[in-house]
């Protein structure tokens, strides 16, 4: 990576399967008694809500996300933050990030 890029992204993208819980806390006896549906959980639908988006920023830039309703603007933040991985692609980060978030 070049050391003038604060940020470089690749072929970034991030898939959910519809109907998933967070792996959040839980009991082990509820653990337990949704293992033998899981294979029926393994057919849920598939939603990408990022794919195949690269981009760079220079050190020193301020960049915006804008879109509509549901492109992925949080998505992109959460995976630039490191909250979550993406599904796919890569984040080269040079540097410390933060993410800024206004609604309305």
């Amino acid at each position: 990576m070049n050391d003038s890029r604060a940020v470089t992204a690749r072929g970034l993208g991030k898939r959910y399967k519809l109907g998933e819980r967070g792996t959040g806390y839980g009991l082990l006896t509820e653990r337990l008694a949704s293992l033998p549906r899981r294979r029926q959980r393994d057919q849920r639908p598939e939603f990408w809500a990022l794919r195949d988006v690269g981009f760079e920023v220079e050190q020193g830039e301020t960049f915006g996300i804008i879109g509509h309703n549901g492109a992925g603007k949080s998505t992109l933040l959460k995976i630039l933050s490191r909250v979550t991985p993406p599904t796919e692609g890569a984040v080269d980060l040079n540097g410390r990030v933060g993410a800024l978030l206004e609604v309305g």
